[in-house]
């Protein structure tokens, strides 16, 4: 039977005897539709078949054995060059699967046939002729395909702004695209064939290492960086090095490319900043504080070594705030915050807790070099700062602890630290406290009484003394001063520095405050019926009031309920209190709005801390209290005597009464009557009395002066 005649009869046998060739050759095409498979197949057995029964003269044999066969064979080829290509098949495999046709074919050919005659040996050479035409043909094709995707892939890379490169296995360069050529700031030419170390490239030693680890594993390998270009930019770049595999399955490259991500690591690290850094000063915020803090005493535990925790808290940072508004309060918390970076070594840590609270870290430091830094920030706080044209003053509290003496843990070393802190606020402000056992015991005393106090107003503990205010001029009452004394069950009478301290940290209750307002109003016009005139009746707000218009609503409610006509109720306040409210605006004095009332405003402790003589005006003064301190030197000449001149010069200019407290020696009376001083109050005349015996001393007073 002629070849031809055979492989028409047996085609689809031999068509599933190619596929299964061919499916061992590629095993990758196992996916592919064996129907697509074998019409292809068939397609080009169709050809050969056609060619075989086709008389071929001498000339066309001559053109078949250089390749220059009939044109269909060309069309054929291309068309199955081209779709191994596009199914990623190597030429190697392809030139495969058509030796495996000639195979497969002729073997079948061969045991139909049984032998072979001189007719069948050249129908035989014909039909390798067509077979190597394919070949040649699908090869051409799959090649000129291949070249193209190839200019077309160096194109792409050339033209990408991302870096890219490929490496030999032993990490010698075999191309590189023009950005990595800039990366590397050398030419193709200068590159190709060299390893990096030998083009002494700063990052030579990792590119080596990537290189041969994904040699190794096979595996892709990824690796970020930051990367300095020569006009002396830096970036951070993403690199992949990806191993290429041969025919064999053999690493014969490893392609690097680098991408940009210097705006993700920009976006990265800003959300991490912002999550651990305070964004007004810069400094650590609590997390990264507690982070540090953490950090820091797993080395201090793991070395035997010690280390100091401090709470610096400023005092009349509130006032400063107020009065210079809140943009010039967060200058100043910056300026604090630098002018403690600058006191530290770089190995510390400065942190902002929050508000005008800082905590550092001190690390290798004991307890003396600790004080001795503390000591040093507090005077450093001291000086003057300049914001916005204004000369501001502020101080510190700072409250510190020492590892291991001062706590063990986190939590108790916080704790500690913070208490020392109010310690030192509970002194008085502007120095250094440093934590030791006894400060526990007191806290817990302060917790114990004010929960105590809170139960005080119920169970009639409270109870308001008097001491008598008098007008020099005349040596006869004047008024008096409502003081809160508290019997307490255990401790006996408590006056209000006894427990002061409680009330400005856990707030005094208002029913207290109200308390007092209501005793001494009752009282004032009990003793109205009793003199024939009202008595003024001066009381201490809380210090931890500020006074504002919720304030001044709570008076108002006061005082209409208890249905005073005509109040002559002074409310006292500290000289910080009254320039918290001269800096918002608000005036007490003209807010309470009942008729015929108003709510007369005193200065206590005047002449110690700073205030506005301007509010003097503004705000309609009734009087200021000249403070104990100035008193106790009166009448001894020199300087203390001129300053208490001046004062009550300065007073009665503006038409505000002056008294002075603390009065107790005839020499200061004697001298504070020649100055010209209204009104006096002190143990000189008497000591705070219980209501009835206050009455006592109004009615023999008034028996006198009648």
């Amino acid at each position: 039977m002629k070849l031809a005649q055979f492989i028409q009869t047996n085609m689809e046998r031999l068509l599933e005897d190619w596929e299964e060739a061919v499916l061992e050759i590629a095993p990758e095409l196992k996916d592919e539709d064996s129907r697509a498979l074998r019409d292809h197949a068939r397609e080009m057995l169709d050809f050969i078949t056609e060619d075989l029964l086709t008389f071929q003269s001498k000339e066309e044999v001559a053109r078949k054995a250089v390749g220059k066969g009939k044109h269909l064979v060309s069309r054929i080829g291309e068309k199955h060059g081209k779709d191994r290509l596009r199914q990623e098949m190597s030429m190697h495999q392809l030139v495969q699967e058509l030796r495996a046709l000639r195979a497969r074919v002729t073997k079948a050919w061969g045991d139909e046939q049984g032998g072979l005659t001189t007719k069948d040996i050249d129908e035989l050479v014909r039909f390798n002729e067509a077979i190597d035409q394919l070949v040649a043909t699908s090869m051409s094709s799959f090649s000129a395909l291949k070249n193209q995707v190839t200019r077309l892939f160096e194109t792409m890379l050339k033209a990408s702004p991302d870096p890219a490169a490929v490496f030999e296995p032993d990490g010698k360069y075999l191309f590189l695209n023009d950005a990595m050529a800039g990366l590397v700031d050398a030419t193709h030419r200068d590159v190709v064939g060299k390893t990096p170390k030998q083009l002494n490239l700063e990052l030579a030693s990792g590119i080596h290492d990537a290189i041969t680890k994904s040699v190794t594993t096979g595996q892709t390998e990824r690796w970020e960086h930051r990367h300095c270009f020569p006009s002396g930019e830096e970036a951070y770049l993403e690199c992949q090095f990806v191993p290429v595999f041969d025919d064999q399955n053999e690493i014969e490259a490893v392609v690097k490319t680098s991408r940009n991500i210097t705006e993700r690591k920009q976006a990265e690290h800003q959300i991490w900043r912002s999550a651990n850094f305070d964004l007004l000063t810069g400094l650590p915020n609590r997390r990264l504080f507690i982070d540090r803090l953490e950090q820091t005493l797993l080395e201090a535990q793991r070395v035997g070594s010690s280390f100091a925790l401090l709470f610096v808290d400023l005092d009349g940072f509130k006032q400063a705030n107020d009065q210079l508004g809140h943009k010039a309060g967060d200058q100043l918390l910056a300026m604090v915050a630098e002018r403690l970076v600058t006191r530290v070594r770089a190995m510390d840590t400065v942190a902002r807790l929050g508000g005008d609270e800082f905590t550092l870290i001190l690390k290798e430091t004991d307890r003396e070099g600790a004080e001795e830094a503390a000591n040093a920030l507090l005077t450093s706080l001291e000086r003057t700062f300049e914001v916005d044209s204004h000369r501001v003053h502020i101080s510190s509290s700072i409250g510190l602890a020492v590892f291991p003496g001062g706590g063990t843990d986190v939590d108790q070393l916080m704790h500690n630290a913070d208490h020392a802190m109010y310690a030192a606020k509970e002194q008085g402000g502007q120095q250094v406290q440093t934590y030791d056992s006894s400060m526990a015991q007191s806290k817990a005393e302060d917790l114990r009484l004010s929960r105590e106090l809170d139960d005080a107003l119920s169970e009639n503990q409270l109870e308001v003394y008097y001491q008598p205010i008098i007008d020099i001029r005349t040596g006869a009452i004047y008024g008096a001063e409502a003081l809160l004394r508290w019997n307490h069950p255990h401790k006996g009478l408590l006056t209000p520095t006894t427990f002061l301290s409680t009330t400005e940290q856990h707030r005094m209750p208002d029913e207290i405050n109200g308390y007092v307002l209501e005793q001494a109003v009752k009282c004032q016009i009990r003793w109205r019926d009793l003199r024939g005139e009202a008595l003024p009746i001066h009381i201490n707000e809380s210090p931890t009031t500020f006074v504002t218009q919720n304030l001044v609503d709570q008076w108002r409610a006061r005082l209409t309920k208890i249905g005073l006509n005509e109040s002559w109720i002074t409310m006292e306040l500290t000289p910080a209190a009254f320039n918290v409210i001269h800096a918002s605006g608000f005036n007490p004095g003209k807010s309470l709005g009942l008729p015929d009332v108003r709510l007369k405003l005193a200065i206590n402790d005047f002449g110690i801390e700073p205030f506005s003589l301007l509010a003097l005006q503004e705000f309609e003064m009734d009087s200021v209290k000249i403070d104990r301190e100035l008193i106790k030197d009166a009448g001894q000449g020199e300087k203390p005597d001129r300053i208490l001149k001046g004062i009550i010069a300065m007073a009665h200019a503006i038409d505000v009464h002056v008294i002075a407290v603390g009065v107790e020696t005839d020499e200061q009376l004697q001298f504070l009557s020649r100055a010209g001083c209204d009104y006096a109050q002190g143990f000189l005349f008497s000591k705070p009395l219980r209501q009835d015996d206050f009455e006592e001393l109004l009615k023999r007073d008034r028996q006198k002066t009648h």
